[in-house]
């Protein structure tokens, strides 16, 4: 291997340990049913990363998402406000069901997170006029998932977004029901700076704003390596899996 390579392989290393901290092997006080459940090692490393003031969160059904985000400010002792926006009352893809399930996630948020998650019980569309234009650093869309649904979810909340936000698109990987966020992905990630995790129904992570955090610049790099990015993508899995074996302990 000559000195180039070696150099190549030490700067792989680097950008490959930048990107796997301490945060991102903490385990999830409360693990609910959910098709998030593996994502949860890298929403405690992007909220440690990024350290956002405001997180939304479009679709939170059981809270699975929403209480990992929740986790990451209140262990990181961060000055950050949680938004779950959900009707709670479910849709074709998520199915529909009663009150309960948003009386326990209410309960949950006021024993543990009162502070600073906030649950609106509205239509997302409902929601925008409480939040200021580029506030909202860190968004995750994981409403109904059809192709017209993902993207108005994106252009109505795109002017809320502040200068470094990033949005987290789930079920990138599902192609059957209906699904229409991998094709909505498809088109957006090739306009900005993303990366795409493929397991638990695939993750993306899009960079909207005009700055991107030094603390994962390199994520965005690491996507188009392929050696690199699937060192990365392999870690996240095998991480997120450990979650499972907890559940199921």
């Amino acid at each position: 291997m000559n000195r180039n390579s070696d150099d190549a392989v030490l700067n792989y290393k680097l950008i490959f340990n930048s990107l796997i901290s301490e945060a991102s092997f903490k385990v999830p006080k409360l693990i609910k049913p959910s098709a998030w459940t593996q994502h949860a090692p890298f929403a405690f490393f992007i909220i440690e990363a990024i350290k956002p003031n405001i997180i939304v969160e479009l679709g939170t059904h059981y809270g699975y998402s929403f209480f990992t985000f929740c986790q990451a400010i209140y262990d990181f002792k961060l000055n950050s406000h949680c938004y779950a926006v959900d009707n709670w009352i479910g849709d074709v893809h998520s199915g529909y069901y009663d009150n309960s399930i948003f009386l326990e996630v209410e309960s949950y948020t006021k024993k543990n997170y009162d502070a600073f998650a906030h649950l609106l019980r509205m239509n997302f569309n409902e929601a925008l006029d409480l939040f200021d234009d580029k506030s909202i650093d860190l968004l995750h869309i994981d409403g109904r998932h059809y192709f017209d649904d993902v993207k108005q979810d994106f252009l109505d909340w795109l002017p809320k977004l502040s200068d470094n936000s990033i949005v987290l698109f789930h079920d990138i990987q599902v192609k059957d029901r209906g699904f229409g966020v991998h094709q909505f992905w498809d088109k957006i990630k090739i306009l900005r700076p993303h990366f795409e995790f493929y397991h638990n129904h695939g993750l993306g992570v899009l960079h909207t704003g005009s700055i991107i955090n030094k603390n994962i610049e390199n994520l965005f790099y690491a996507q188009n390596i392929y050696p690199l990015a699937n060192s990365i993508r392999f870690a996240y899995e095998r991480l997120g899996l450990c979650i499972d074996l907890v559940d199921k302990c």
